[in-house]
């Protein structure tokens, strides 16, 4: 009798436990709450550099000529798991190509394209003229902002803003609040 009791007793005792423990998960649920603070003011995964290519950093012939650009911000985690964007600086913080980029004028047509590695980017510069390959080495400096984020695929950040759009990024970004680098 004493151990149909104690078993009853340890029953009961269980289920009451159980009961209890569904009813305060139960009362868990609700309207999620307010975002938490955003921290300081930036962006702590991207970085903004600022690289200066003079004309005789270009090395080729008329098929095309490329200029080598040392990245050590680009790691192997940024290059695995982050992404790295590219733009041609037309005006200096109002206008912005992103690369790759082709510009198409009568017979001539533009190509300006690039390649991502850890530690580096490789620049492509080529111009054809009626189809025939017609590039000659620049003679004016050509200026880029590299886009440095960690954490953040590519195709995901894609997803939440235009990276065609230098100011749509920017803000989405707040570039404003990153420090940019300048290298030449």
């Amino acid at each position: 009798m004493q151990t149909i009791t104690r078993n009853l007793i340890i029953k009961h005792t269980f289920m009451f436990v159980l009961f209890s423990t569904a009813i305060i998960l139960a009362g868990c649920r609700g309207d999620e709450g307010p975002m938490g603070p955003r921290g300081q003011d930036g962006n702590a995964n991207v970085s903004s550099v600022q690289y200066n290519v003079p004309p005789e950093n270009w090395s080729g012939d008329f098929d095309g000529y490329t200029a080598i650009l040392n990245v050590p911000e680009i790691t192997a985690d940024i290059y695995n798991n982050g992404a790295v964007l590219v733009y041609r600086m037309i005006d200096e913080n109002s206008s912005f190509n992103m690369l790759p980029y082709t510009a198409v004028d009568t017979t001539s047509i533009t190509n300006l394209d690039f390649d991502v590695f850890v530690g580096e980017i490789d620049l492509f510069l080529r111009y054809t003229d009626n189809g025939i390959n017609d590039t000659s080495r620049p003679t004016v400096n050509f200026a880029f902002k590299v886009v440095i984020i960690e954490g953040i695929p590519l195709a995901a950040l894609k997803k939440q803003v235009n990276t065609a759009d230098y100011r749509a990024v920017s803000n989405y970004l707040k570039l404003d609040k990153v420090p940019v680098i300048v290298k030449k």
